[in-house]
C-alpha cells in the first residue's frame, strides 16, 4: 500500500527548498531554487511552481514554511529575511493559484514541528526551539500542543528587549535579542566591531571563520566569542524560567558546531552559578537540533500528518 505523500516547501532568505514528505518524514524528488528576497511576485510565482511540479490527482496538501509572523488567515503581518512580502496574503493567493491545501507555518515552528515528529524531541511534550540565524527565532511546544499565540507571534524570542533604555536604531530593527545572540547579527557583528577598533583591516560575516581564528589565539575572536555565549546563555536562562521546558534545542546553521553548543553550555554554568535561585531551579538540557536543513520541509508537511 502506498503511503501518503505531502509537498514540503522551506522558503529561506537565501534558497527554497522543496521536496514529496511520506507519513514517516522521508524525502523524495528534493528541489532546490534561489529565493528572489526583492521580488514578492517572483517569489509566489516560483512557490507557484513548485507547487505544480509535485501536484497530482492524490498530491494536493501542502505545507510551507516561511519566515516571519503568519496570523490565523495566513497574511504575513512580519516577513523576517524576505522583507517585501510584509502584508501580503499569502495562503489565499497560493491556494487561489493552483487549487490545492496549503498550510503555512513559521519557520521556527516548522523546526520545532518536525523535531517533535522525527527528531531530538520525539515524545517531548515540553521543550523549546531557538534557531540562532541572522537573528534570533524561536518556538515553543506545551504539554505536546505547538504553542502560537493569539496573532501567531508566540516564540518571538529575538523581539524580547532587556535594556530597554539602550535599544537604538540599529538594534530596533532587528529587537535587542536577535542584535545580540543572532550568528550574523549578534556574533559577526560584535567581532567586526573589535576589528574595527583595534584598525584591523579584516571584515568577517563567517561562524566558521570566526571560530577557526579563535582556535589560533586571536584575542579579538576568543573576546567575541565569550560575549556571543553570555549573550545567547542569558536568552536561553530567560526562556528558561518563564516556560521551565524539559528541553532547550539549539538550530540554525550554528548549532552544527559542537563548539558553540560547548560554548553556551558553560555559559550557562558560569550565570546560573552566580544566582543561587537559579542554580537552586536547574537548567534542561540544551542540544542542538538533530533533523539539520531537512526540517524546514519536514515540519511543513508534517502540518496534515495526524
Amino acid at each position: 500500500m502506498m503511503m501518503t505523500q505531502y509537498i514540503g516547501i522551506d522558503v529561506g532568505g537565501s534558497t527554497i527548498k522543496a521536496a514529496l514528505v511520506d507519513e514517516q518524514g522521508q524525502l523524495k524528488n528534493y528541489q532546490q531554487c534561489p529565493t528572489t528576497r526583492d521580488d514578492p511576485e517572483k517569489v509566489l510565482q516560483t512557490l507557484t511552481e513548485l507547487i505544480h511540479y509535485y501536484q497530482t490527482t492524490t498530491i494536493t496538501q501542502v505545507g510551507i514554511s516561511i519566515p516571519g509572523v503568519i496570523n490565523p488567515t495566513g497574511k504575513m503581518i512580519t516577513s523576517g529575511a524576505i522583507a517585501q512580502l510584509h502584508h501580503y496574503a499569502v495562503l489565499d493567493d497560493l491556494q487561489k493559484a493552483t487549487h490545492t491545501t496549503v498550510r503555512l507555518v513559521n519557520d521556527a515552528n516548522a523546526i520545532a514541528l518536525a523535531e517533535h515528529w522525527q527528531g531530538r524531541a520525539k515524545d517531548v511534550q515540553n521543550f523549546v526551539c531557538v534557531p540562532l540565524g541572522t537573528g534570533v527565532g524561536g518556538s515553543i511546544f506545551l504539554n505536546g500542543q505547538l504553542v502560537t499565540g493569539v496573532g501567531g507571534a508566540a516564540g518571538e524570542f529575538g523581539m524580547m528587549l532587556a535594556n530597554p533604555e539602550k535599544v537604538s536604531a540599529q538594534t530596533a530593527h532587528l529587537a535587542e535579542y536577535s542584535f545580540n545572540a543572532g550568528a550574523v547579527a549578534g556574533l559577526c557583528r560584535i567581532y567586526n566591531q573589535k576589528l574595527k577598533r583595534a584598525n584591523l583591516a579584516d571584515w568577517e560575516l563567517s561562524v566558521p571563520q570566526i571560530l577557526k581564528k579563535a582556535a589560533t589565539g586571536q584575542t579579538e575572536a576568543q573576546e567575541s566569542l565569550a560575549i556571543f555565549y553570555q549573550n545567547v546563555a542569558t536568552l536561553l536562562l530567560n526562556i528558561r524560567v518563564v516556560l521551565d521546558p524539559s528541553l532547550i534545542l539549539v538550530g540554525g546553521g550554528i548549532s552544527e558546531s559542537q563548539t558553540i553548543i560547548n560554548g553556551v553550555q558553560a555559559a550557562l554554568t558560569v550565570i546560573t552559578k552566580q544566582h543561587p535561585d537559579l542554580l537552586a531551579i536547574g537548567m534542561p538540557p540544551v542540544l542542538p537540533c538533530q533533523l539539520g536543513n531537512r526540517a524546514g520541509i519536514i515540519g511543513a508537511a508534517s502540518q496534515f500528518v495526524k
